[in-house]
């Protein structure tokens, strides 16, 4: 099922750790009013020219994923997206981006998080999340679905850190 379905059709998203914008743009162009957040500058001006060179709408601001400001990054976002960003944080850093994301979603949001299982890397790779992790970082949130990544293409070193899809529910705990 496609994480717009579950809304009944796109509405706010916030891509927290964008990079250079790729998934930023994906969700654009599948309608979705996505907001990019990175910490790193250069990362933010690679997004901003894939943004325009791709010709779509999206917001891209350079922030702390572990001090997300409501005032410019705003509020109820529906889907938030993470592909690679809370594996690497410390702990203090995880528990502080998962306030940071919960104050800025709306009540009901869903987040897709990639990240490697814990104990399949060496540094200098993140050292990856899992389930409980994850939980215990986003206060209120539960995962509800966990699917290994495919990982064809991907150099040997990534492949061996077995990277997981996440899907995580804010609100009420839901049986799998």
């Amino acid at each position: 099922r496609r994480s717009s379905d579950l809304f009944g059709g796109p509405s706010r998203a916030l891509d927290l750790g964008c990079g250079s914008g790729m998934h930023t743009v994906g969700l654009a162009r599948r309608g979705w009013e996505v907001t990019g957040v990175d910490s790193v500058g250069k990362a933010i001006r690679r997004a901003r020219a894939r943004v325009a060179g791709e010709g779509v709408a999206a917001t891209l601001l350079q922030a702390d994923v572990t001090e997300l400001d409501e005032n410019s990054v705003g509020t109820g976002y529906r889907l938030l997206l993470d592909i690679g960003c809370f594996h690497g944080l410390s702990d203090e850093q995880r528990v502080r981006m998962g306030r940071s994301a919960s104050a800025v979603s709306a009540a009901d949001a869903l987040m897709i998080m990639l990240a490697f299982r814990p104990g399949q890397t060496r540094k200098p790779l993140p050292r990856g999340a899992d389930e409980a992790s994850i939980e215990a970082a986003f206060e209120g949130w539960h995962v509800i679905d966990v699917e290994a990544a495919p990982v064809d293409g991907m150099p040997k070193p990534l492949q061996k850190a077995a990277p997981n899809f996440y899907l995580v529910r804010r609100g009420a705990k839901i049986d799998r």
